[in-house]
């Protein structure tokens, strides 16, 4: 502050000391603070805080006070009660009862802590090399949060007051001893002021506020507590509440995980977070331990340095990711004295530690791309203290006034001690401190994928001038040591140096081709390193001499080949290692080696001798031409590259047993490379496609190419098997082969003019006939010769040279869609001879109609059958069933086809009266009857009139089986629509209601002469229906008065009993059905025999005579 007011231009007097001595306490009161204060106001409310203007992470500099007090455990609460303020010191203290930080950690305050954390704005610590914490200013940060500080430490309970307002002028603050009577009784009775410590305590501590206070005397441990500012002060102008307090838990979050890295004594961090309901929510917590080491491994004591390496599992805990653990590998390096002079200079006047901390996470998914530097806690995470190296580093950093940033010697700094000391640490105890941890990795038996991950990538650090400078010499100091730290690739244990290990490298080998080269370079007993590309990277750049490494090149394998033979490799890695071996280009350096491939398996050696032969194919003369010399080509599987060596290497005639295939090859030893049982068979031959030792599939079409292109006409080649029966790459088991010549059982699917749809295609092959898919061979000219080509014509003779029962076998096992398109095709013949009727009219290929002799519908031969136009009006249903078996015909082809074969075309009034028929024959069961009489009924307004004969015989049928189950003619029975008739007949008087649901059918019942005029009902139906009345009495006598009534009627409005014969009429007038009562009063007497009875009709008599008979008779 002092130099604040010089650089304010203040002018100040010069003071004289009359008496006494000039102490630190008159030179603060009587001289210092007359001259600050003025410049408060332009320094701004921070200026107690000259060094903490970047407001450092208040829990990081609590965290390093507690290292330093030798603690393990800290703990931090965020507690957003408010307390009562009833009972307090002084009023003053009332603002200061609200939501509090509180800060534990299980270490007691010393008296040097107490007059150290009293002394703001200054370190205590500065001279002492083991603090962490000496270089934060560290209790200061506390004021960006608090403007009373409070501590419960020991046997003393403080509070701090900065601003000496709180407990009088000059007073910084009150400390209360546990040892003290009056200040125990004060801590006990002030309820409310001390309430926020009793609360607390019970989270943090095994000892409660009561155990402390009155009966330990001590608290064990210490115990801050930071009440939030809520209002601006002379402080700070900076407020906190809840959602800043989450905002400084959380920041703290983001690095807890490596917090704990390189303190010497804090294992554990808690974050809590207490409600304004008291409930405690956890939201962070990381404890860290250190494993036992192999107990054969002791620390390392080195010319240079001192220093070890141990594990530390660092575990976390939050709500939202739950539990998770690192291990990591933490190595500790320090420079002794007497190696670095200024190095020591240094440590004597910084009071410094010349030591370097680094840590590397084991778990490969956990990686560091870009570590981070740490003062023994880490540095905020920006681009300055990223070092891009797969480490944390840590150390006795020179750091900024704002701590935030490490002191480098630039311009403005070149000289600034704590800069220098900075780049001497960098340069001379972090190369030593990496290379301890790499060495001690594989000391520890890490996997060689962990210790590889520790190299520096040195092309990802390009961007950072400084560590990629940094990086490079290290890695060029490392090798130098010539130690054994390149893990073989055949025993990941086994580690060796530089010099030992033969390289091979990521970046010119496919992995494939790796692996092979590899395993085969270690089968023959090299010291082969695999390793990562970044490591490779370092090598090239940081090796004085890479001449004298040893990689992995073709004339390097060459080499070891020579040395150690290929008989004990497999058939895979020699052709791996030829490709290898000829990518270089240098041919002449093959001579002798076994590694020339063959079909047949076996290796043949590159000599200049005339045996061993070993041939080249290529796309105009392929292997397939020559069937029989397959074991002396190159294998099919021989990667491109290395035909194309082998190629350009026969091109040099290098080696004479290396053969490029022409068509003298090719004419010379074509025919000599068929199977010998196929030159002494006459007829067609089997070409067994899976026997090795016949021709592979592709022989035939190669030397059609071949015959095309180099042969005019087929002349020279007739009797060779040269035409396949079945197509050439549809089959996986035999081809039969015929030879060049005539034969009409042959035919081509397609020609120029025609083609042959695949399903006619898939018929003649059923059939027996052959059908050859022009396209499986070239455009040759003279091939038609040979084959007949496609037409309905030509399929006709086909199927007339086979056997009829094989064509008709055939076509019956053909599908539905390949008959059909058959006889589509055979329709557009305009006439057909004898022989092809004959042969037609018996193949199956007319479907048949629903019928009694066949189950369901299937393909028939029509012979002389008739037929059913399906499409004829009215449609016939499906599962109307004819008598017989008759051919659909269903479609235009059909119709032809039959006609072509003299059929009779059935219409529908044809075919229902076959169906009439069959019912008069009695064939069909009822329903099947009843299916068809509906039918015919809905329909017979078209039905009779197109057929007379059909109505006729409908006229006559009886059909209709009425409830007697009585059969009956439609002329028997009455129309079910005319009133009269309803009233006088019962149900098996009229069709049953199947027959006379519509309209149609009810015309077309009486167009077959059911009764619809009361005048035509005959005397005998008449007289059925006097009797029944007389039945009917009995049970329901309305039922036969309402009957009776009709009757009467009908009698008297019709001729109906005209017809009556003399008998007839006997019987009419002996019957009861005409119903009559006793008159009520007759003469004035009252007639008991009211009730209405039917009677015959001798027995009543006319009512003008009641006075007479009234009393005695019917009227």
């Amino acid at each position: 502050m002092v130099w604040g007011g010089i650089s304010l231009e203040g002018r100040t007097d010069l003071h004289v000391i009359a008496n006494g001595t000039l102490t630190a306490v008159r030179y603060r009161d009587e001289i210092l603070r007359a001259i600050v204060r003025p410049y408060a106001g332009a320094v701004g409310p921070g200026f107690l805080l000259v060094q903490d203007n970047a407001r450092p992470h208040v829990a990081t500099e609590l965290i390093q006070n507690a290292d330093d007090a030798g603690a393990t455990e800290v703990v931090f609460i965020h507690d957003a009660r408010s307390y009562g303020t009833q009972t307090l010191w002084t009023e003053d203290l009332e603002k200061y009862q609200g939501p509090a930080l509180y800060a534990y950690n299980n270490a007691e305050f010393t008296e040097a802590d107490w007059r150290g954390i009293q002394a703001t704005g200054r370190s205590v610590k500065r001279n002492d090399p083991n603090k962490v914490g000496r270089f934060g200013i560290g209790f200061n940060s506390i004021y960006h949060v608090t403007d009373l500080p409070c501590i419960f430490s020991g046997k003393y309970l403080g509070m701090l007051d900065p601003r000496e307002k709180i407990f009088g002028e000059r007073e910084g603050g009150l400390r209360w001893c546990l040892d003290d009577e009056e200040d125990t009784d004060t801590l006990l009775i002030l309820n409310d002021q001390f309430q926020p410590f009793r609360d607390v305590l019970i989270h943090v501590s095994d000892q409660t506020w009561e155990d402390a206070v009155s009966e330990d005397k001590k608290f064990s441990g210490t115990l801050f507590r930071f009440s939030l500012r809520n209002e601006p002060s002379e402080i700070s102008d900076n407020l906190y509440d809840s959602d800043k307090m989450a905002q400084l838990f959380s920041s703290f979050i983001a690095d807890a995980d490596m917090s704990l890295l390189f303190l010497r004594n804090v294992s554990s961090v808690s974050l809590f977070h207490i409600s304004t309901d008291g409930s405690v929510n956890v939201k962070h917590k990381v404890s860290a331990s250190s494993p036992t080491v192999n107990e054969s491994f002791h620390p390392r004591q080195m010319p240079s340095i001192e220093g070890f390496t141990h594990f530390k599992n660092v575990s976390s805990y939050c709500p939202s990711k739950g539990k998770t653990d690192v291990q990591w590998l933490v190595t500790t390096c320090c420079m002794k004295e007497g190696q670095v002079p200024e190095l020591d200079s240094l440590v004597e006047k910084l009071s410094f530690r010349p030591q370097v901390d680094l840590a590397f996470p084991l778990e490969q998914e956990k990686s560091l791309i870009d570590g981070r530097l740490s003062c023994f806690l880490p540095l905020p995470n920006n681009e300055a203290n990223s070092t891009a190296l797969p480490v944390h580093v840590n150390a006795c950093f020179g750091l900024t006034d704002n701590r935030r940033h490490i002191k480098w010697q630039e311009e403005d700094q070149r000289f600034d001690e704590a800069a220098v000391w900075n780049e001497l640490l960098i340069k001379e105890v972090l190369p030593r401190a990496y290379h301890m941890i790499i060495l001690d990795a594989i000391h520890f038996s890490l996997p060689s994928s962990s210790v590889y991950r520790l190299w520096p990538d040195v092309e990802q650090m390009k961007h950072k001038e400084r560590w990629h400078g940094v990086a490079t010499e290290m890695l060029q100091q490392f090798l130098l040591l010539n130690k054994s730290v390149f893990s073989l690739a055949g025993d990941a244990d086994k580690w060796v140096t530089l010099l030992e290990a033969v390289f091979l490298s990521d970046d010119d080998m496919e992995p494939q081709m790796k692996n092979v080269v590899s395993g085969v370079l270690i089968a023959l007993g090299e010291k082969l390193v695999s390793i990562p590309s970044h490591v490779s990277r370092a090598i090239q750049v940081d090796v004085i001499n890479p001449k004298t490494l040893r990689r992995v090149a073709p004339a390097f394998v060459r080499k070891v080949l020579y040395k150690s033979g290929t008989v004990n490799l497999s058939r895979e890695d020699k052709l791996f290692i030829l490709e290898y071996v000829l990518s270089d280009g240098e041919y002449d350096k093959l001579s002798g080696l076994q590694l020339l491939p063959l079909s047949n398996g076996t290796f043949s050696t590159f000599t200049n001798e005339d045996h061993n032969l070993a041939f080249i194919d290529n796309e105009q003369f392929p292997r397939e031409l020559l069937p029989g010399w397959k074991d002396v080509f190159l294998p099919r599987d021989l990667q491109s590259k290395t035909v194309v060596h082998l190629r350009n290497l026969a091109k040099t005639r290098t080696y004479n047993n290396i053969i490029d295939m022409d068509s003298t090859t090719v004419a010379k030893f074509g025919i000599k490379s068929l199977p010998e049982d196929w030159q002494r068979t006459q007829g067609h031959v089997t070409w067994q496609v899976g026997n090795g030792q016949h021709p592979p599939m592709q022989w035939l079409k190669d030397f059609w190419k071949f015959l095309k292109t180099n042969f005019g006409e087929l002349s020279s080649f007739v009797g060779m098997p040269l035409i396949p029966l079945t197509p050439i790459f549809d089959s996986t088991s035999s081809v039969t082969l015929a030879k060049l010549q005539q034969n009409t059982t042959l035919m081509f699917q397609k020609s120029k003019q025609n083609c042959l749809s695949d399903q006619i295609a898939k018929l003649v092959g059923k059939v027996g006939g052959t059908i050859i898919e022009r396209d499986t061979f070239p455009d040759h000219t003279d091939l038609k010769t040979y084959v007949l080509t496609p037409s309905p014509r030509n399929i006709l003779q086909l199927l007339l040279n086979l056997e009829k029962h094989q064509v008709i076998h055939g076509i019956e096992s053909a599908s539905a869609m390949e008959k059909e398109e058959l006889k589509s095709y055979l329709s557009s013949l305009d006439s057909l001879t004898l022989a092809e009727k004959g042969l037609l009219s018996v193949l199956p290929l007319f479907q048949s109609m629903a019928s009694l002799k066949i189950n369901r519908r299937q393909y028939i031969s029509v012979k002389s059958k008739q037929a059913v136009v399906l499409n004829s009006v009215p449609s016939i249903p499906e599962n109307l069933l004819m008598t017989d078996i008759v051919a659909q015909c269903a479609n235009e082809a059909d119709r032809r086809l039959l006609t072509l074969l003299n059929i009779d075309l059935l219409n529908a009034a044809q075919a229902a009266t076959l169906l009439v028929d069959g019912i008069k024959k009695s064939l069909y069961k009822r329903q099947e009857a009843d299916q068809i009489m509906t039918w015919i009924l809905q329909h017979g307004s078209i039905l009779f009139f197109q057929d007379e004969t059909l109505y006729g015989k409908c006229k006559d049928l009886s059909f209709i089986e009425i409830e007697t189950r009585e059969h009956k003619k439609a002329s028997c029975l009455f129309d079910p629509s005319n009133k009269t008739f309803k009233a006088l007949f019962e149900p098996e008087f009229f069709p049953p209601l199947a027959f006379t649901s519509t309209l149609q059918m009810l015309d077309s019942l009486r167009h077959l002469g059911m009764q619809t005029d009361e005048n035509n009902i005959a005397a005998n139906d008449a007289l059925h229906v006097a009797k029944h009345i007389e039945m009917l009495q009995v049970h329901s006598l309305k039922k036969a008065s309402t009957k009776a009534d009709a009757l009467i009627k009908l009698l008297n409005d019709t001729h109906v009993l005209s017809k009556f014969s003399a008998q007839q009429l006997s019987e009419l007038l002996r019957a009861q059905w005409v119903p009559c009562k006793f008159p009520d009063d007759v003469n004035g007497h009252q007639n008991i025999n009211k009730k209405t009875h039917v009677f015959t009709p001798e027995e009543i008599r006319h009512s003008k005579y009641f006075n007479i008979v009234g009393h005695v008779m019917p009227l």
